[in-house]
């Protein structure tokens, strides 16, 4: 699909592709921890499936405001914008989804002290949230191969903190997954 205006109110409007962002949160508790949901009907796609909160960029704010206020309706956790890291822009076409997602990190071991929950979330768009364990990511079912992007910012970030066998693991499936990206 092609950008294109639409007229409301007799203003033009033009359609374009959809900002994203994507909040990877990390905590110390019992081993190193990331904040994620699991997606409730009220999703336009990947029901039931877990992933890190993200949504969409609204008018009249940044984009590590967005990304705040997305992981705060997802999972009530109050993170401050100077506290979210870069990681990376992902501006690929991929089918339906047009989305630039622009993917933010953060890691305090005080995460883990506050409530979890995703009673401010759209109805029906979290039916859980959870601080899932580094070591435990397969037994999940991710959306937006958010997985991946977990075991990356891990490696690249979390390294020193991280235990060898989780390196290993990390590194073997990322190798993996690359390989298959090359021969798809």
């Amino acid at each position: 699909m092609r950008n294109f205006p639409v007229k409301i109110d007799d203003k033009e409007y033009w359609i374009s592709r959809s900002v994203s962002v994507e909040g990877f949160i990390f905590t110390l508790d019992n081993g190193i921890r990331v904040l994620a949901n699991k997606r409730g009907k009220g999703c336009p796609n990947n029901v039931g499936k877990w992933n890190c909160p993200c949504g969409y960029l609204d008018y009249d704010e940044t984009l590590k405001e967005a990304c705040c206020r997305e992981i705060k309706e997802e999972t009530n956790l109050t993170v401050s914008p100077s506290l979210l890291n870069f990681f990376t822009i992902d501006s690929t076409p991929k089918g339906k989804s047009q989305n630039i997602s622009v993917s933010y990190w953060s890691y305090r071991p005080g995460y883990a002290g506050q409530t979890i929950t995703g009673e401010a979330a759209e109805p029906d768009e979290v039916d859980d949230v959870e601080w899932i364990s580094l070591d435990e990511l397969d037994k999940y079912d991710w959306a937006f191969e958010h997985n991946y992007t977990i075991m990356k910012v891990s490696l690249m970030y979390l390294r020193p903190i991280l235990s060898d066998e989780t390196i290993r693991r990390f590194d073997i499936k990322l190798k993996e997954r690359k390989l298959l990206e090359t021969n798809a």
